[in-house]
């Protein structure tokens, strides 16, 4: 079932239905308050939730507000797991992204007409980090699954807003390319996550406990993504 937009006089929050969901979960992330539901509960219900949780929510919201986001662009630099490299722009004939290991060159090509040139700009970047990401898990996958006597199927890389990645019941796995942005120990945690979910494919405490023993820092890498989730934006 899609999901349905909801409005209160001072923010509005998506309901997402579920078959598999035994009671009503809120969960404020990324500035979106997400109420999730198992299916038949009324709207009206949900609504009195989310109008006796009103303080909840809003001291959350504020707190994402609080979080202010870097200005990569306008300082030149950008975060790959462990480095911060430096940034150049120009113009050329040709859009593309050069990299090497101390500086990312992106050119836009002077076609490219100057209203359009933040977004042609992002797009690049993102493609880059994208290219970057499907190499790196894949990886980082590869290391892991051996570890951990799993064996993965696809590997691919998304652009999602809400979550870092997925495990599907066909063993494909997904991850969200702004991990990259991230320290490598809090990606690593990533991955282990996922591939715990080809044993588990929920968030039992056998699967956790299972995280847990091949990734002693799970609880401190999720605590990093709670808190700085605002740093993995352009």
């Amino acid at each position: 079932m899609s999901a349905l937009m909801m409005e209160t006089e001072q923010f509005s929050y998506t309901v997402h239905y579920s078959s598999r969901r035994r009671s009503v979960a809120l969960q404020v992330k990324q500035g979106q308050l997400t109420v999730r539901a198992p299916l038949g509960y009324s709207l009206a219900d949900i609504n009195a939730l989310v109008q006796q949780k009103q303080q909840w929510v809003l001291k959350h919201l504020q707190q994402v507000k609080l979080q202010i986001r870097p200005q990569w662009l306008a300082e030149q630099q950008l975060p790959l797991l462990d480095n911060t490299i430096a940034l150049t722009r120009m113009r050329g004939a040709k859009s593309a992204v050069l990299y090497d290991e101390y500086n990312i060159t992106v050119i836009v090509s002077s076609r490219v007409q100057p209203q359009r040139y933040e977004k042609v700009l992002l797009t690049l970047l993102q493609k880059w980090y994208q290219q970057q990401a499907l190499s790196w898990f894949t990886q980082r996958v590869f290391y892991w699954q051996n570890k951990m006597n799993v064996r993965s199927g696809t590997i691919l890389v998304g652009n999602w807003r809400t979550k870092w990645g997925y495990c599907k019941s066909n063993s494909e796995l997904g991850f969200n390319w702004r991990l990259m942005m991230a320290p490598a120990w809090v990606t690593d945690y990533v991955v282990v996550h996922e591939l715990a979910h080809l044993k588990h494919l929920n968030h039992s405490p056998r699967f956790w406990q299972l995280v847990g023993v091949h990734y002693p820092q799970a609880e401190q890498a999720k605590t990093w993504l709670k808190h700085n989730q605002h740093l993995l934006e352009l």
